[in-house]
């Protein structure tokens, strides 16, 4: 496809006619998706992500762009290209493998928009649908989120996305795949998350850390159970873990978790000043009926395998 040819607006199979977005914020994906078709090379397909895409956008968003394809124009060609565009576009960084797109990307900012082209191999993102769907839970520890990045996020990016140009049906194919919460998937992440969350609440370890004031330690160990019982949170409702930002609001949407769920959470991450020692218990004591808590709900919700509730 020659750049002449390249669309200048969403369009092609598994287009939307109208974006969920308007404004600045619009005119932009429009101005970008024929550089964004440029970048890749061989079969693509690109959809508008993240926050704009699933509607919990607020004034510090970003604008993310994905493409979807096994072979990209390197590094130093794609920025190249991004600052021939436009003017508009400053900042420009390109990183990642370019040989192998499986996590690369080209940021700028567009009249100061900060703005993410992620660029994700089509056979990496086919393989994480079909492990998730055999009920295979992978997670690769990279520095840009805070627990690891786990092959069911994935899952939860595609049904969020809004496909922009997908000529050869990849984005629709991956959303008919995903529209359904898969059953072992979700017996798998429970299983998993609740394992590990059951590890530290009546450690002895966590235990003495705490009569020691030992603040730095205890933090670590809460932090770590409290992802892994949100993990299972997500996975009991048949919701994809939808990445570390805005957990709030979203554990607030979902229907079976304990009463109280996010305050209860919220105050077990706020850390207590140093070597406070009882406000060390309370917070040990709350982690653990938290921990109970969620058993009993494992208990009652996990045997039920019928097909997910409409969204």
């Amino acid at each position: 496809m020659d750049d002449a040819e390249m669309p200048g607006a969403p369009c092609d199979q598994g287009a939307v006619t109208e974006l969920p977005v308007t404004g600045e914020v619009a005119a932009a994906v429009v101005d970008l998706v024929p550089l964004l078709r440029r970048f890749c090379r061989g079969p693509y397909g690109l959809a508008l992500g993240g926050a704009h895409a699933k509607g919990v956008d607020d004034a510090q968003s970003d604008l993310d762009l994905y493409a979807f394809c096994d072979d990209i124009h390197p590094n130093a060609v794609r920025s190249e290209w991004a600052c021939a565009h436009s003017a508009r576009i400053t900042a420009v960084v390109s990183w990642g493998d370019d040989t192998d797109p499986v996590n690369a990307g080209t940021d700028f900012e567009f009249d100061g928009l900060k703005t993410e082209c992620w660029f994700r191999g089509v056979s990496a993102i086919s393989r994480a649908v079909e492990e998730c769907a055999a009920g295979t839970v992978r997670q690769d520890l990279v520095t840009w989120t805070v627990a690891g990045f786990y092959n069911h996020c994935c899952l939860s990016d595609l049904k969020a996305m809004v496909p922009l140009v997908d000529p050869h049906g990849l984005i629709a194919a991956w959303k008919e795949q995903v529209a359904v919460y898969p059953p072992n998937l979700r017996r798998a992440i429970v299983e998993r998350h609740l394992g590990a969350a059951r590890f530290w609440p009546g450690s002895f370890h966590y235990a003495s850390a705490v009569e020691r004031g030992d603040t730095i330690y205890t933090t670590g160990i809460v932090q770590q159970v409290l992802h892994n019982l949100i993990q299972v949170f997500f996975a009991l409702n048949r919701i994809y873990f939808p990445g570390d930002k805005k957990l709030a609001a979203a554990l607030g949407k979902l229907r079976h978790t304990p009463e109280g769920l996010v305050r209860t959470v919220t105050e077990l991450m706020a850390t207590p000043e140093a070597f406070d020692i009882e406000a060390l218990r309370a917070q040990r004591r709350g982690l653990q009926a938290l921990l109970a808590a969620t058993e009993s709900l494992v208990d009652t919700h996990l045997p039920d395998d019928g097909p997910s509730p409409p969204d």
